[in-house]
């Protein structure tokens, strides 16, 4: 409560509209403006306060208004960075299951980029887990929804004899895991998911319409076979603030009986 007091939630004559939200709107537009390019620092905190005549409260919600929307970021001794000079349009993926983790709405396609086919170097061995030398088939691809930005850049990597499904990427929502499986008769008896930051290189920001080393939430995805061995290794890059999972758990009465 003693926050609450500190924060100017007092309003306009004429609009009503509580002081933070005509701050955040301000800021709003001057990033849209150019005056804080993407990618640099936005004035301080304490600077922001003494330009608008308000609390260093007031200007942290409206701060969490504009991260709120994706446009920055704060961060501990980077300060406040601008992320983009719009509204990002987020993609909530609610989840009933850790099985829904490692898949995408529906209402989502793969766009094919293009096939390679490479050698595992010594980094790429690490990330797909496989002896150095192996032929890997590299699928590049863009995650689309009719309607909004680019939902994130996914690079699949199957084993060079499976690269046949490439052709098929895109065609229907079925995943790349499962085309492997109808089609080769592998099955995945384990599935492995990573989730992490990063930044987006040039070709990839360009893709999802975004400036180059933009912040990005990466997931690493491996089916594996009965032997263990990986059939399919899939590296998805999000823009920040494009997509998110919101996950609802339920306790068992096994597991709350576990914790009496």
């Amino acid at each position: 409560m003693a926050l609450a007091a500190n924060i100017d939630v007092h309003a306009s004559a004429a609009e009503h509209v509580p002081r933070y939200l005509e701050i955040a709107e301000q800021l709003q537009r001057e990033i849209a403006e150019g005056q804080w390019p993407v990618g640099e620092q936005l004035e301080p905190e304490q600077a922001l306060a003494t330009r608008f005549k308000v609390s260093r409260f007031t200007i942290r919600e409206a701060m969490s208004r504009l991260e709120e929307k994706g446009m920055i970021s704060r961060q501990r001794r980077r300060g406040t960075v601008v992320l983009s000079d719009r509204p990002a349009q987020v993609m909530v993926q609610k989840l009933r299951s850790m099985d829904e983790l490692l898949q995408y709405s529906p209402q989502t396609r793969l766009a094919m980029r293009r096939t390679t086919i490479i050698e595992a170097d010594i980094a790429l061995a690490g990330l797909l887990q496989c002896p150095v030398g192996t032929r890997w088939a590299r699928i590049e691809t863009v995650r689309t929804e009719t309607g909004r930005p680019p939902v994130c850049w996914s690079d699949i990597y199957v084993p060079e004899k499976y690269a046949g499904i490439a052709a098929q990427i895109g065609q229907s929502g079925t995943p790349a895991f499962r085309l492997v499986e109808n089609h080769f008769g592998v099955f995945a008896t384990d599935i492995t998911a990573e989730l992490f930051a990063g930044a987006l290189s040039h070709e990839k920001a360009a893709a999802l319409d975004v400036e180059p080393g933009s912040a990005a939430f990466i997931i690493v995805r491996r089916y594996r076979d009965s032997d263990g061995r990986a059939f399919e290794v899939s590296v998805s890059e999000h823009p920040a603030g494009r997509f998110s999972y919101s996950i609802d758990l339920t306790r068992t009465q096994e597991s709350q009986a576990k914790h009496v």
